[in-house]
C-alpha cells in the first residue's frame, strides 16, 4: 500500500493568505493546484490518499480527494483519515465541525492514534501518515511548526515531496535521494 499511498500537510486557515475564507480566489486557486498534483498523484500510480482532518489544507485536500472519487468511480482512489485523538473537532465551530465529520463518513477508513489529547499526539499523527506513504504534498510557506516537521520528516524517510506555496502558489519538487 504504501507505494501507492500519498499523504498531505499544510497550514491551518491563521497559516494560509485566505484564511477562513475559501470563496476568496487565493483559496480558489489553491484548490486547483492541489487538484492538479493529485491528479499527477494518480498518474503516477497513486491510490490512496492520507489526510490528518485538521482545518484548513487537510480537510481542503480531503474533499479534493474525494471529489476524484466521485468523479471518477471506475478508478480506484480511496480516502484514508488519521485522526491524532478522538476529540480533534471538539472546540472548532459547529460548520467546521458538520463539514469534519460529513468528510469522515465519507472517508474509506478513519484511523484514530489516540483517544484523549496529548503534547505529542500532533507529531504522532504526521509521522504515522509519512511513514506509510511514498508521497507527500504539502501545502508550506517556510515558518517553522508542525507541516515543517512533517516535510523534514519525509524528506528524511526518502518520500518523493512537492511542496507549494501558500502565497506564490510556486511548487518545488523534493525528490528521493538515491540510494
Amino acid at each position: 500500500m504504501k507505494q501507492n499511498t500519498c499523504c498531505f500537510s499544510g497550514h491551518r486557515p491563521g497559516g494560509l493568505p485566505f484564511g477562513y475564507d475559501e470563496k476568496h480566489t487565493d483559496c480558489i486557486l489553491l484548490k486547483m493546484r492541489l487538484l492538479e498534483e493529485m491528479v499527477g498523484m494518480r498518474g503516477r500510480g497513486v491510490t490512496t490518499f492520507l489526510t490528518g482532518m485538521a482545518q484548513g489544507v487537510d480537510l481542503i485536500a480531503a474533499e479534493i480527494a474525494l471529489n476524484l472519487k466521485w468523479a471518477n468511480p471506475d478508478e480506484p482512489v480511496r480516502l484514508v483519515a488519521i485522526i491524532p485523538h478522538e476529540g480533534q473537532a471538539d472546540r472548532w465551530t459547529v460548520p467546521s465541525r458538520e463539514r469534519y465529520f460529513k468528510i469522515l463518513s465519507e472517508a474509506d477508513e478513519v484511523i484514530t492514534l489516540r483517544k484523549q489529547y496529548t503534547a505529542s499526539c500532533m507529531h504522532e499523527r504526521n509521522r504515522y501518515m509519512v511513514d506509510a506513504s511514498s508521497f507527500l504534498i504539502a501545502v508550506y510557506g517556510g515558518a517553522p511548526g508542525g507541516t515543517k516537521y512533517t516535510v523534514d520528516y519525509a524528506v528524511k524517510k526518502g518520500l518523493d515531496v512537492v511542496i507549494i506555496d501558500p502565497v506564490t502558489l510556486k511548487r518545488n519538487h523534493i525528490c528521493p535521494a538515491k540510494s
